[in-house]
């Protein structure tokens, strides 16, 4: 009787309304209503394929890597994620990592990893921003194929600049070397699977370069997840 009470109290003070479309949410826990989630371009398994081998190639560290969506200028996974990184809206990370994560729960290729590994924020830009999308995205997942969370293994050397503006080989230059892994935990990486978790792949130049301080590191296998791919 009280939790009625005290929801529909949190009814009355919180307006609940989708994040793209504004319309009322009966869900407190969802952010994006069902309409416009059915709106958001999927990522088939052959473009997933495609991309795969220009983005990560024959030379990458990375051996597999799923995206849900396309990232697309303007568009609703591009909505959703700027809130997430520059809104605070923190519920917006989990709810797309359940998603990623419902949609790999029956690959055993994932599901067999020691970690999830979220693409490091340098501690300027986590201290700046107060949290890091990638570890709430990763999160998200975990909650639903029970892998377990570290971000602790993986660090970034650098304050790297923003990729949003640089081309493929600068962006390529631009994470080169940015990551690593600590003299004291390469033991614990040693032979183990992990998954780089990021919101977007756009060339894989991030993603490649955790992977490969991963497996320089003695990682057995890397593979990636991310929210949505671009290009």
């Amino acid at each position: 009787m009280l939790d009625l009470i005290f929801n529909s109290l949190l009814d009355f003070v919180f307006i609940y309304e989708c994040e793209i479309c504004h319309q009322h949410l009966e869900d407190r826990k969802m952010i994006i209503c069902f309409d416009c989630l059915q709106k958001i371009e999927k990522v088939e398994s052959i473009d997933i394929e495609k991309s795969f081998k220009v983005k990560f190639g024959e030379n990458g560290f990375v051996k597999k890597a799923f995206s849900c969506f396309h990232f697309k200028d303007e568009g609703i996974i591009q909505t959703l994620i700027h809130e997430l990184k520059y809104q605070n809206k923190r519920s917006i990370g989990i709810l797309l990592g359940e998603i990623v994560g419902n949609s790999i729960k029956d690959d055993e290729d994932f599901l067999r990893a020691d970690a999830l590994i979220p693409v490091p924020l340098h501690k300027i830009r986590l201290r700046e921003r107060g949290y890091n999308q990638s570890e709430l995205i990763a999160e998200g997942i975990s909650k639903v194929i029970g892998v377990k969370v570290n971000n602790h293994i993986l660090f970034r050397s650098r304050n790297t600049q923003t990729q949003t503006k640089l081309n493929f080989e600068e962006r390529k230059e631009n994470v080169k070397d940015a990551f690593f892994v600590r003299e004291k935990d390469k033991k614990f990486v040693q032979g183990r699977k992990f998954i780089i978790v990021d919101d977007v792949i756009t060339t894989g130049s991030t993603v490649n370069e955790c992977a490969k301080a991963l497996i320089q590191s003695g990682a057995s296998e890397v593979l990636a997840l991310s929210v949505a791919i671009a290009g």
